[in-house]
């Protein structure tokens, strides 16, 4: 297990991520990736991620993130983060979140997990 700043792979991903490009962040998964993000449901091959994540970005004004650590262990890439997300009222939120995604035999990746509790980025806002 190794212990590293953030890699470029990682770097190119939420690079992708934080310019709300779907495409782009596609383009770093396998044609059969399983990615399951926080308690939604699994959703299987690059297209139809591509289309879950357009679809999630539509629901935020923007986010950014801010690597905190990354291991490598084997085939899986693990990253602690913290993910600012911009509301649709423009309210700002940042929450911890882990990323784990698996290479098995080539450079795509075959499994992303993202694990996080979304409920703040869409509970209504309460005045103070």
């Amino acid at each position: 297990m190794s212990m590293s700043t953030t890699t470029s792979t990682t770097a190119e991903v939420f690079a992708h991520v934080d310019r709300m490009d779907a495409k782009a962040f596609a383009s770093h998964l396998a044609e059969d990736c399983l990615l399951r993000f926080g308690n939604a449901d699994e959703v299987v091959g690059r297209n139809a991620i591509e289309e879950a994540i357009a679809g999630f970005f539509t629901t935020i004004n923007a986010l950014s993130h801010h690597v905190i650590q990354e291991w490598d262990v084997d085939d899986a890439t693990i990253v602690q983060i913290d993910a600012t997300y911009t509301r649709k009222d423009d309210r700002q939120i940042t929450l911890p979140a882990v990323a784990i995604w698996r290479r098995r035999g080539g450079e795509l990746i075959d499994e992303y997990r993202i694990y996080v509790d979304l409920a703040p980025v869409y509970a209504p806002h309460k005045e103070s």
